[in-house]
């Protein structure tokens, strides 16, 4: 059984399915559920209170870098475009 409030974007690690991210949470005490994303392409809504979830140090993703990379070139092409 786990106390822990879980929130979107939180990284946690589930003894059978591996790290996940959170991407819904749901309720509160006895009801509180969480709907993870896993490496293997599932999403797997959790009961907080049963999962036995423990939070891990938020962790990048490829998806992340991907949106800073495009940032950083973004900035570039706008100076191009203002005639600057």
């Amino acid at each position: 059984m786990s106390d822990q409030n879980f929130e979107v974007g939180d990284w946690v690690r589930h003894p059978e399915f591996g790290d996940g991210l959170i991407l819904e949470a749901k309720g509160g005490g006895e009801s509180a559920s969480v709907l993870v994303s896993f490496p293997d392409n599932s999403r797997r809504r959790l009961m907080v209170k049963f999962a036995r979830l423990s939070r891990l140090e938020p962790q990048p993703g490829p998806s992340s870098r991907s949106k800073q990379e495009g940032k950083a070139r973004a900035k570039p092409g706008k100076k191009r475009a203002g005639g600057k």
